[in-house]
């Protein structure tokens, strides 16, 4: 339905349409909002309820009369093992009912929006808008920030497992588990295929935005000013922060999100942002993070990642051999083939301590 058409037809109906409005522009800058958590208490029947988002029902009832938000219980619960968790959804008509209402309030406000922006360096911008772009297609997605930071090994992780498989298709995940399972009875092929997904990540424009989505969920100073940014989208209507909750219904902390209108704005912005120098700082620190997880970063590995990030090798023999001296690592594997060990990690709490320092100074890099 044309918004136009359903503004009249509120108006017909003997409605405000304001509220109205604020509310489909509120969902469509979260897309799913939980508005009811009932708790559940083990070993008792009795279950309490919180109230999360309060809407009037008049809207509720004429939102679903107009088939713009799914009405079906289970379709709009999760119910877990620790919560069920009630949530307005849109329905596809919905959902583009609530793109041309948030474009219609994003013109009003386009011009207060272009202030702020000027108030925050354009590679943080850039970082920022980079988290939110889909690996597999390319396409901007929901912005999300998170209140809490983490730390940099859960951070790492998190960002890695997530990015592999966002950057393979649906179906062809199911396709390796299925085939792994039934040769195997275990995940090799899947991890195999995640291996290879691995590989592209390289590739610089997809590298940037692994960069991004680490930088933005680990809980340091880049993570601080994301969260500034998002605030001030928030007290201007263009995000909105939620509490968050797993499938089993556990409360994980609050996050702002904003709809890819937005995340579209933050790229064009910050178009003619360079971050080469940064993602060649951060890849020494994903290599250093990743042979600290696994134990083992492989010379094809190192070999790959150098190659399509434009890093001589002989530059990260020179950087091994400083910390060679330093006690952290041992020296670079020149005689090693591409299944060995590029270089062994020595000293974890120093090779930790350094990457600590690195990650410092790449949000130095961004934010001055």
């Amino acid at each position: 339905m044309e918004l136009e058409r359903f503004i009249n037809e509120i108006k017909s109906l003997g409605f405000p349409t304001t509220p109205v409005l604020d509310f489909i522009r509120i969902l469509y800058t979260v897309r799913e909002l939980p508005y009811e958590v009932v708790i559940k208490t083990p070993g008792q029947l009795s279950c309490s309820t919180e109230t999360l988002f309060e809407v009037e029902d008049w809207i509720v009832k004429l939102l679903h009369n107009y088939n713009i938000l799914v009405s079906g219980m289970s379709e709009t619960t999760t119910y877990g093992k620790i919560a069920n968790v009630r949530y307005y959804k849109f329905t596809r008509e919905g959902l583009q009912l609530g793109l041309q209402t948030f474009r219609r309030y994003l013109q009003n406000v386009i011009d207060k929006l272009e202030g702020i922006l000027g108030k925050y360096p354009q590679k943080l911008i850039r970082i920022i808008a980079l988290s939110a772009i889909s690996p597999r297609n390319g396409k901007a997605t929901w912005l999300t920030v998170k209140v809490n930071g983490l730390n940099s090994d859960v951070a790492f992780s998190r960002t890695t497992s997530e990015f592999e498989i966002s950057m393979m298709r649906p179906e062809e995940l199911v396709k390796a588990y299925r085939d792994s399972k039934g040769a195997y009875g275990d995940l090799r092929l899947v991890f195999e295929r995640l291996r290879k997904a691995r590989g592209k990540m390289y590739e610089p424009q997809i590298y940037d935005m692994f960069m991004s989505k680490f930088l933005m969920m680990y809980d340091g100073k880049i993570h601080e000013r994301a969260l500034n940014l998002m605030e001030e989208l928030s007290a201007l209507g263009l995000a909105s922060k939620v509490p968050a909750y797993t499938s089993k219904g556990e409360y994980i902390g609050d996050e702002y999100r904003a709809p890819p209108e937005i995340v579209y704005i933050l790229e064009e912005y910050s178009a003619n942002i360079d971050l080469s120098e940064v993602r060649k700082m951060f890849l020494a620190i994903e290599l250093m993070m990743r042979a600290l997880l696994s134990k083992k970063l492989t010379k094809r590995e190192l070999l790959t990642a150098l190659s399509k990030v434009s890093i001589p090798e002989e530059e990260i023999k020179r950087a091994l051999e400083v910390m060679y001296q330093q006690g952290v690592t041992s020296r670079y594997n020149e005689a090693g083939g591409p299944e060995s060990p590029a270089f062994i990690i020595i000293d974890e709490k120093k090779a930790k301590e350094g990457v600590r320092k690195a990650i410092n100074l790449v949000e130095d890099a961004v934010l001055h």
